[in-house]
């Protein structure tokens, strides 16, 4: 891998950096799931 000619200060930082993005990109889908379960549950709720 790439990862072995880099210094190791390099590499801490792109496990960081990757790991952080995994765990937004898990946010983000997680309250756009959210989100549209909601909506559907506020349109049934108007329309009763």
């Amino acid at each position: 891998m790439f990862t072995n000619y880099l210094p190791s200060e390099m590499v801490t930082v792109l496990e960081v950096t990757s790991m952080f993005t995994v765990l937004f990109g898990i946010i983000l889908a997680l309250l756009f799931t959210s989100d549209q379960a909601n909506k559907k549950n506020l349109y049934l709720k108007k329309a009763k």
